[in-house]
């Protein structure tokens, strides 16, 4: 097969369709298959680079060149022979407007793919809410990130759409460090975005009630709620027994999950944003770690309560502290709830998987 993969979100960058854009890729290469990658970024420029030993082209972010770059596009298409579209993100733009008409146009398959935000974005904004009508109904096949994701779309696309979960790469366990240093203390640990929808303010009030435990908290990740959460620490009397990492990546980041008692994520629904699955419970789900998250979009598809982890209501903290508290007390609970989460991760949600799945349904959208 000869696959063009769009995505809006370059795959330098950390998030989960970066994550996808990069895996799709090296697994369908290994696979046999021919792979070229368009890139869309806000720098403005048309640039051609390498990427796994494939092209990737870089496009401008402006819907003033959509015109233009999908000339670029549909040359490529054309050069290359491809017989599959697959937009990754970017489906509800001007562009990938025109990307889908042209190639049903020209009877290419075409798959696009929704992660939950984009459609609760879209929603909000009358020229995007167009597109979400009309992309799907372009498009050869519809794929999401979870069941949950699948709901939010208008019922006569929900029907329609397939399930492409998150994946991980089961490798990523080696890549900690031999001689990793243990803390003392049981470390819950949180990796993500710091931003108001992930709950860390939740997480930090919900561990004040546990300070009667040995117990310390490990925050990985960066954004705009970062000086707020540090002084929210101080003002709950904990910032002694918590501590912000920073962005990290690779075997860093792999040691903190390694080195942690659980993972917590209280993650919270917004207007224009959701957590549409969170496969930050698979990465400590693949280190043998129980998960505490809330009933929240996708994420009870990603933890199954009471067998992999724990799940509470959003924005209750004390239950979120019970939840925490129930698994610190019986570690011979949270161990085995570790080791059916890793048997989970690997026998349903490699990157291997995944792609055998995405080839099946980018041969036939419509199956």
């Amino acid at each position: 097969m000869r696959v063009l993969i769009i995505t809006f979100d370059p795959p330098e960058n950390t998030g989960g369709i970066e994550g996808r854009a990069n895996n799709y890729t090296k697994q369908l290469i290994a696979l046999g298959h021919f792979v070229e990658v368009i890139s869309f970024s806000p720098e403005g420029k048309y640039t051609k680079e390498e990427l796994y030993g494939v092209t990737l082209w870089r496009f401008p972010a402006s819907s003033r060149r959509a015109i233009k770059s999908l000339g670029k596009t549909s040359k490529e298409i054309s050069r290359n022979k491809i017989d599959a579209v697959f937009l990754l993100s970017g489906a509800l733009t001007f562009y990938g407007v025109l990307l889908l008409l042209r190639a049903k146009l020209k009877g290419i398959n075409t798959l696009i793919f929704f992660y939950g935000k984009d459609i609760l974005t879209a929603k909000a904004s009358f020229l995007s809410a167009m597109a979400l009508w009309i992309s799907p109904r372009l498009a050869e096949g519809i794929a999401t990130n979870s069941h949950y994701t699948a709901g939010l779309l208008p019922k006569k696309y929900e029907r329609r759409a397939k399930i492409l979960y998150p994946s991980v790469d089961p490798s990523i366990v080696d890549q900690v460090p031999v001689e990793a240093p243990k803390k003392t203390g049981k470390v819950l640990l949180f990796v993500g975005r710091l931003v108001k929808r992930k709950g860390v303010d939740d997480l930090l009030r919900a561990f004040h009630s546990l300070q009667e435990l040995d117990t310390l908290v490990d925050i990985v990740g960066d954004g705009p709620e970062l000086n707020s959460l540090q002084s929210l620490s101080k003002e709950l009397g904990v910032s002694d027994r918590v501590k912000f990492w920073g962005k990290l990546s690779g075997g860093a980041l792999y040691e903190r999950y390694a080195n942690c008692y659980l993972f917590v994520m209280p993650s919270k629904r917004t207007k224009t944003d959701v957590e549409g699955f969170g496969t930050v419970f698979l990465e400590a789900g693949l280190f043998g770690k129980p998960c505490v998250g809330t009933r929240s979009g996708g994420i009870p598809e990603a933890i199954l309560d009471g067998e992999t982890g724990l799940l509470v209501p959003e924005e209750k903290n004390g239950l979120l502290s019970e939840a925490l508290l129930a698994l610190l007390k019986d570690p011979s609970r949270a161990k085995t709830m570790g080791e059916i989460a890793r048997k989970r991760v690997l026998s349903s949600f490699t990157w291997e998987e995944s792609t055998k799945l995405l080839i099946s349904f980018l041969s036939d959208p419509k199956m």
